[in-house]
């Protein structure tokens, strides 16, 4: 054996054993689906490689004919049991009835009988006793017609296997799709390497032709078992682990088909009591029951449950339980993953609204309120009418039911409500509180009436109005219960907010997930959508990132603050657009609201959203008799003088309508103005009024 020739035996050998501990590993899992069939195929590629070895090794020509005849009953079989397998791990052989089967395996059939009849009928290859048509382990004699009536057939065999797993990829997790990519792989690799050997002459080691097919055997046995241990081949795959499981707040368990559990994150040992070690492999029904008081059965049939349970602290608390069933390829492949959310906050807050609705009933019922509203075309309706001192009568437009609250106040008073009302009119605000005298202003008796639009008609104009009339001159008890009523409508909004934000999360990481998906794995449309999906989260997360920035407004002291500080923390909300932001107020402190760098981001957003090409922002300090003034400035298009008021009203704007009035709702708290002195075409200027006494340390005097 010549030092070539030693070579490829070698090569070829180490392949076997290979494959051969591919049927070795296998022989222990074939009650998975798919597995019986890829055990089969590795042993005839095992076979294969025997051969290959053998005709190297064996010097006699009419020998190596034998093993060659050998040889090709295996190259017969492999791409039969290889396709077998992929209908198998597809799930499309319960779509093929048996005679179907019957009918792909005739050809193979007819090719080992014809390949057993070949002394006789030739139809394989030629037997021609001649050493030098024998090269390392290929006969490079005449094939006879049948031959490559198998080879076709085995081509098309292996292509359409290739066919199937591909299609399987557009509808299978990420995990499964790294296993069925090294499957294709797996294939792809030695039946490429078999279309050079026949259809080229491959040229090695001094010479001589060599089939390549078998040396390539390596590479897919070595995929395969990459796909076995490390993929889980055959098992139940957790999904996006790293980035779903562990990272969300909600526990989340996820148990196999039998109700093992194979996967835990860290909330919901928390929520369990148990460490990782002591959940994985344990019963999920015997975790339920032992920690929850519930079963997985009992969970199944309700999908959802809410349970109350002792935690580790002996302390009492409130669970949601939400149950799904994951679906593998097979009934044997699928799992359940159980959500466990905490829900004592929420529990704790609807025994707590239940108090506080029947507190807050009593307070209206001792306040005086009168409740109301009003629809187009049905009229003026109201509930509880304490305030008034004569009936109300049933208006059916809008304007009739402002003559008819204007009816209420005494003469010089009736043009207050002129002005919110033709803002509503107008569409720019929705919302309205007035206060105003009734009846005779030397009693001293003075109303509040709060109102919302609820819902307006195709032109705009209020068809539903609601609202409280209220006795303020001796409300101020009734005033405490409105503060409970407002403090129970934050902490509801709160926790709503935390749980939509939670949601959010999971569509934003799936959507990164799908989109990180290769080109050819979903199409543009559905890509796009995709696109779209994450970009309406991103507006939703930024809408309630929106009302949590502006929850504790007037919640905490105000304080000395460092202009050119927080100038330099707000700069950041503008970091991406390219807009430069210099500020040369020195030292200079004002006395503000913490929310005050709140301020300074709405006003340098707002030269970023409506100056138009924008390039720069300045913030500097000037003084005015009585005053001091901080400026921020633009070199945008500037505010239209009939809008400078305007634009700090409350629903006004082009994004959420609330960031210039909240703005100035900020500065007020310590007791700034704000007003817009800029001129259209040359830049917007806010100016911020700072009495005497709420500024110190400027140094630029």
């Amino acid at each position: 054996m010549s030092n070539p020739e030693l070579l490829v035996f070698l090569l070829l050998l180490g392949t076997a054993c290979i494959t051969g501990g591919i049927v070795w590993v296998l022989r222990t899992r074939q009650d998975a689906r798919g597995a019986t069939w890829l055990l089969y195929t590795s042993a005839a590629l095992t076979g294969w490689l025997c051969c290959d070895a053998a005709i190297i090794t064996v010097p006699d020509v009419p020998i190596k004919f034998a093993f060659s005849g050998a040889k090709f009953i295996f190259i017969i079989l492999t791409p039969l049991l290889f396709f077998f397998f992929t209908l198998a791990y597809t799930g499309k052989d319960e779509q093929m009835p048996g005679w179907q089967r019957a009918a792909v395996s005739i050809i193979p059939a007819v090719s080992i009988c014809a390949l057993l009849t070949n002394p006789w009928t030739g139809l394989f290859y030629v037997q021609i006793a001649d050493p030098s048509l024998w090269l390392f382990n290929g006969y490079a004699g005449p094939h006879g017609i049948w031959f490559w009536v198998n080879l076709v057939y085995s081509y098309a065999l292996i292509t359409g296997a290739l066919l199937l797993l591909t299609g399987l990829l557009t509808s299978s997790p990420q995990h499964f799709r790294r296993q069925i990519y090294l499957l294709i792989l797996s294939a792809l690799i030695p039946f490429t390497a078999n279309i050079i050997t026949v259809f080229t002459i491959i040229t090695v080691l001094g010479g001589g032709n060599v089939d390549i097919t078998p040396l390539f055997f390596a590479l897919s046995a070595i995929l395969i078992f990459i796909t076995i241990f490390w993929l889980r081949l055959f098992s139940i795959v957790p999904f996006a682990r790293a980035r779903i499981i562990t990272e969300i707040h909600e526990g989340v368990i996820v148990a196999d088909g039998n109700g093992v559990i194979i996967d835990i994150n860290s909330a919901a040992c928390l929520a369990a009591g148990l460490t990782e070690d002591e959940a994985i492999s344990l019963s999920a029904n015997e975790l339920l029951g032992r920690v929850f008081g519930t079963s997985l059965t009992a969970l199944r049939e309700a999908r959802s449950l809410t349970v109350s349970h002792t935690d580790t602290a002996k302390e009492r608390r409130w669970s949601d339980l939400t149950v799904s069933r994951v679906e593998g390829y097979d009934t044997r492949s699928g799992g359940t993953i159980i959500l466990i959310r905490d829900a004592t906050a929420r529990r704790r807050a609807e025994e707590e609204m239940k108090a506080k609705d029947l507190r807050l009933k009593i307070a209206m019922e001792g306040a005086g309120l009168a409740t109301w509203e009003w629809r187009e075309g049905l009229g003026y309706v109201i509930y509880e009418n304490l305030p008034a001192d004569r009936t109300i009568e049933n208006v059916i437009t809008i304007e009739a039911l402002v003559d008819q609250m204007k009816g209420y106040l005494p003469k010089g008073h009736e043009a207050a409500l002129d002005q919110p009302f033709a803002e509503i009119a107008a569409g720019r605000m929705n919302t309205f509180s007035l206060e105003f005298p009734i009846g005779d202003t030397e009693k001293g008796r003075w109303v509040q009436i709060t109102g919302r639009i609820i819902e307006r008609d195709e032109a705009g104009k209020s068809a539903w109005i609601v609202g409280i009339t209220q006795d303020v001159s001796t409300h101020y008890a009734a005033r405490s219960a409105v503060m409970e009523a407002n403090t129970k409508l934050k902490l509801l909004t709160s926790i709503t907010r935390h749980d939509i934000l939670n949601q959010v999360m999971v569509i934003r990481m799936v959507a990164e997930l799908t989109g990180m998906e290769p080109e050819e794995a979903m199409s543009p449309e559905v890509r796009r959508m995709v696109i779209q999906i994450d970009h309406a989260a991103a507006v939703i997360e930024d809408q309630l990132s929106f009302t949590r920035d502006y929850e504790d407004l007037g919640s905490y002291a105000p304080s000395w603050q460092n202009v050119a500080a927080v100038a330099a923390r707000a700069e950041g909300a503008i970091s991406q657009t390219g807009i430069t932001v210099s500020c040369d107020t020195d030292t200079l402190e004002i006395y503000a609201d913490p929310m005050f760098r709140k301020v300074m981001e709405n006003l340098f957003e707002n030269a970023h959203r409506h100056g138009e090409h924008v390039t720069a922002v300045t913030v500097r300090f000037e003084h005015r008799p009585g005053e001091g003034c901080l400026v921020v400035e633009d070199n945008g298009r500037g505010v239209p003088k009939e809008l400078r008021e305007r634009i700090f009203s409350q629903g006004y704007g082009q994004n959420t309508g609330f960031g210039l009035f909240l703005s100035r709702e900020i500065l007020t708290l310590t007791r700034i103005a704000i007003t817009e002195e800029g001129t259209e075409g040359e830049g917007s200027r806010f100016v911020m009024h700072i009495p005497d006494g709420g500024y110190r340390g400027y140094q630029g005097e």
